[in-house]
């Protein structure tokens, strides 16, 4: 049986998805929502560009049963927040993703309408909520609890027993130590090094990690 999804929104991080989606099998993808009317009437890899969200109400009625976001989060994920929940409001269900070069341990939780991409590695005792985005080559240790909407970006690193907040992100190649508690929407910058807690809305950068503000003062 063939899962039919809509994708809502075009940008490069959908490219990303509909190789890890065709990579899967057994999924075809309706069209993509973008607001951006420009794109409209294109294709993004051979998936066309359908319109605005507006045309989500349609969907049931092509026999779309699930949503794939496929927008990313640099630093704000509250936009992925939103539209996780109009999907649903909608009455489509979140659809998870897991490239299949990522491993999972089968002692790990996963939410739903995860994205998991390749080369990825999740460890025993980790928890995922809902709609979280683990990017590519990251990196989450054991019994690590990651919070909904949060994004950990690419190549980055959480020790062991790491707590992320709700619509945090930790960016591209970030490493933050074991038992360290990241904020609900706190932003680790990329490449920094994290050694204390992160308080909630606070961004850090740097190695060691400090807030954004003195970190160059």
């Amino acid at each position: 049986m063939t899962d039919v999804c809509v994708i809502i929104g075009g940008g490069g991080h959908a490219k990303v998805l509909i190789e890890c989606l065709a990579l899967r099998g057994g999924v075809r993808i309706e069209g993509i929502l973008e607001k951006n009317k420009s794109q409209w009437g294109k294709n993004i890899l051979d998936i066309s560009v359908l319109g605005g969200d507006e045309l989500i109400d349609e969907m049931p009625l092509r026999g779309v049963r699930y949503f794939v976001l496929g927008i990313g989060g640099i630093g704000d994920n509250g936009r992925r927040q939103r539209l996780f929940h109009f999907g649903i409001h909608k009455g489509l269900e979140p659809m998870t993703i897991i490239h299949p070069t990522a491993i999972v341990s089968s002692w790990a939780t996963v939410g739903s309408g995860c994205q998991i991409l390749s080369g990825a590695i999740i460890n025993p005792g980790a928890v995922l909520g809902r709609n979280v985005i683990i990017n590519s080559g990251a990196i989450v240790e054991h019994d690590c609890i990651i919070g909904e909407h949060a994004h950990i970006a690419t190549g980055a690193k959480l020790g062991g027993g790491v707590h992320v907040g709700v619509c945090a992100h930790v960016g591209l190649g970030a490493s933050v130590r074991q038992c360290i508690n990241v904020g609900d929407y706190a932003i680790v910058g990329a490449g920094a090094v994290v050694t204390r807690d992160v308080p909630d809305g606070e961004t850090v950068t740097g190695c060691p990690a400090r807030p954004f503000r003195k970190a160059f003062s």
